[in-house]
């Protein structure tokens, strides 16, 4: 059980959780980076022939992404509990919201060499109570998560499984090895028969004569239809003679010749007032010269 000095103080608790949280990142980017150098020695020792040494590395390698996966995930963890940290700070019990993360720690935290983490589970059991840890320690009713438990547990690796990474990292490092009826990866794609290229020429031929209902397109564009032509069906008007017309006037059109009414024009104003207003206006200017 947690000592005094790890026992549950908010403000410590929060301090510790930005602790862990730097820790554990640096950790899984220090155990990337060998498990880096770790696969390029396996590719070597591929080249080489040396299978059996690079199965046994690469068991190693195995559980060197399973422990890196793990520190991924209790990163998360301090940083969901510290996200609602509230939770923490003023419920009594350890509140669902944040029970999967806190168990998650208590169980995994023994396993990893982080100092801070270690801390921070005795913290948090001291939080919990003495029922609770020891049901997070023993994974009672199943409550630690899975992604935990699972990345937890010390078992052989299975042939097929080795045989798969090794695979894997001939790839990525291009080297010529694979096992047993696994494929080429550098070998080209199956050239087609003739009578298969033929098959799919017929097929996209096909595909190419219809318009995706099974009907093929016509051979030459319709037209768009045409205006329908005028109603012909009007009674028929007999010709007007011009020179009997006197009052009516020809109308010519490409229709049937019809005779329109002449519509008259306007009666123009007489002359011969005209005339007299003139004589009347040349009278008067000649008497004025006479006075």
């Amino acid at each position: 059980m947690p000592s005094s000095a790890a026992a549950w103080n908010p403000p410590r608790a929060r301090i510790q959780l930005r602790l862990a949280i730097q820790r554990v990142r640096l950790l899984a980017q220090k155990r990337t980076q060998l498990a880096k150098s770790t696969r390029r020695e396996v590719a070597a020792l591929l080249e080489r022939g040396k299978v059996e040494s690079a199965k046994i590395k690469v068991e190693g390698l195995l559980s060197e992404d399973l422990y890196v996966e793990l520190l991924e995930v209790l990163e998360l963890y301090c940083e969901l509990l510290l996200a609602r940290f509230g939770l923490l700070e003023t419920v009594k019990d350890i509140d669902p919201g944040v029970q999967e993360a806190v168990a998650g720690i208590i169980h995994a935290a023994p396993r990893t060499e982080l100092k801070e983490l270690h801390v921070l589970r005795e913290m948090l059991m001291s939080k919990g109570g003495r029922d609770f840890a020891i049901a997070c320690i023993e994974n009672t009713s199943g409550i630690v998560p899975e992604r935990v438990s699972s990345k937890l547990k010390v078992e052989t690796p299975s042939p097929d499984l080795v045989e798969l990474y090794l695979y894997e990292i001939a790839k990525a490092y291009a080297v010529d090895w694979r096992p047993e009826g696994f494929p080429d990866p550098n070998a080209p794609p199956p050239l087609e028969e003739p009578a298969a290229k033929a098959d799919k020429g017929k097929k996209l031929e096909a595909a190419s004569t219809t318009n995706g209902t099974g009907a093929a397109p016509p051979l030459t564009p319709t037209k768009a239809p045409s205006i329908p032509p005028f109603d012909t069906n009007l009674p028929v008007t007999p010709p007007v003679d011009p020179a009997k017309a006197k009052d009516a006037t020809v109308v010519r059109t490409n229709l049937t010749t019809a005779a329109a009414p002449a519509v008259p024009a306007p009666p123009a104003a007489p002359p011969a007032k005209e005339e007299d207003a003139f004589d009347a206006l040349q009278k008067r200017f000649a008497e004025l010269k006479r006075r």
